[in-house]
């Protein structure tokens, strides 16, 4: 059976493009190594719009690509608008690449396994990897990304916007990959050091991942797109109490969320962390300085080859406790201290709101859109998906 014969048309994302922005998207696959990699591609069908290049959206520790899909009132997965991060920036021409790290369980259930027959799992269970590192991420994950975007798209140059650990991975690969491909980097709550508060909060993600995520032990296909029975169950619970009890204020500033934001980020946004990659995080955290994967001393050895080839730009949540603002300006005085204006605090904003918080269109999404649009290098080639054999948006 195709995949343009399976019943998922109410995908939001199949349906074809429509005014006034003309967004389309098609679902990926960099299948050239284990674990495979989900991929969402999303740009603007509109002719007249220019072509700004290519964008790699990496999502942050326990959640997956789809935070940047999702709007400050909640609204997600919808390409009618332009009010989220993703949809922002394919808006105005730039070609969006949404990353789904392997330890995405969430997105690979819901969205590969029932619907991309060329997926090893199709019509099967996909199961994060139990020993991935951030080692794994580093080496493998992110230079498969790279050289899926830049190679098999034919991207000459990618912008990374890398939120938490996507930013801590860009970090690492710079350091240990020189790469001319990667012509910027915007990094949101990125932390340059780790703290014993950011292990402490592995345990509790994972929890809320598992306890919000039950449904995906039900049989593949027991679960419709709309994920109707893990919505139900959060729907029964007043918006307030999700938002104002400890363990959001520990994440996030609960007065910069909306209420629904917060039902969206645990219905369809946060997953549970391997073992392994928490792991990797304790042991980072312990050898602190003399941590070779990952530490400031490793983000020095970037050299000025490289910093010259790279721009940055950089994001801090001021009430953000899991990147405390000192974490994220030690990243700018290691990297770019000679640029002060590529350094950024968001006010209100703690460390999830920083992204889908009531102000962070007009604190982090327009400046971000803003700063790539002017260190943007004018492409030529078609932003449409013109491989053969690829899946075009359906009627």
């Amino acid at each position: 059976m195709m995949r343009d014969e399976l019943p998922d048309k109410a995908l939001v994302d199949r349906h074809k493009p429509v005014p006034p922005f003309f967004l389309a998207a098609e679902d990926l696959l960099e299948n050239k190594g284990n674990p495979e990699i989900f991929i969402k591609r999303i740009w603007c069908t509109d002719e007249k719009v220019p072509n700004r290049g290519a964008v790699v959206m990496a999502p942050g520790l326990a959640t997956n690509a789809n935070i940047f899909r999702m709007d400050e009132r909640g609204d997600i997965l919808d390409l009618t608008h332009d009010r989220s991060f993703a949809n922002l920036l394919a808006s105005q021409g730039f070609t969006v690449y949404l990353y789904h790290p392997s330890y995405t369980e969430r997105v690979h259930n819901r969205y590969v396994c029932p619907y991309m027959p060329e997926s090893v799992h199709y019509c099967g269970t996909y199961q994060a990897p139990k020993h991935l590192s951030f080692d794994n991420m580093v080496n493998d994950e992110i230079l498969r990304v790279v050289h899926y975007v830049t190679e098999v798209w034919g991207e000459k140059e990618i912008s990374w916007v890398g939120y938490s650990l996507g930013g801590m991975l860009m970090y690492a690969y710079l350091s240990l990959h020189p790469d001319r491909r990667v012509k910027n980097v915007v990094t949101i709550g990125t932390p340059i050091t780790l703290n014993q508060i950011f292990i402490r909060a592995v345990p509790l993600l994972n929890w809320i991942s598992r306890e919000m995520g039950f449904e995906e032990s039900d049989p593949v296909g027991g679960v419709s797109s709309r994920f109707v029975p893990l919505s139900r169950a959060i729907g029964l619970i007043p918006g307030r109490v999700l938002r104002f009890n400890p363990i959001t204020a520990f994440l996030a500033n609960p007065w910069n969320l909306d209420d629904r934001v917060t039902k969206q980020i645990l219905s369809k946004v946060v997953e549970t962390i391997p073992p392994g990659l928490a792991k990797s995080f304790s042991k980072m955290i312990v050898r602190g300085l003399d941590c070779k994967m990952f530490s400031p001393n490793m983000v020095r050895e970037m050299n000025e080859k490289k910093k010259e080839k790279t721009n940055f730009l950089f994001f801090f949540g001021q009430y953000d406790l899991l990147a405390p603002p000192d974490t994220v300006i030690l990243a700018h005085e290691i990297i770019s201290p000679q640029i002060p204006d590529n350094l950024i605090g968001v006010p209100r904003a703690g460390h999830v709101d920083i992204m889908v918080g009531k102000n962070a269109r007009e604190d982090v999404w327009l400046p971000t859109l803003s700063w790539l649009k002017e260190k943007a290098t004018p492409q030529s080639a078609p932003r449409q998906s013109n491989r053969p054999g690829r899946l075009v948006p359906i009627d």
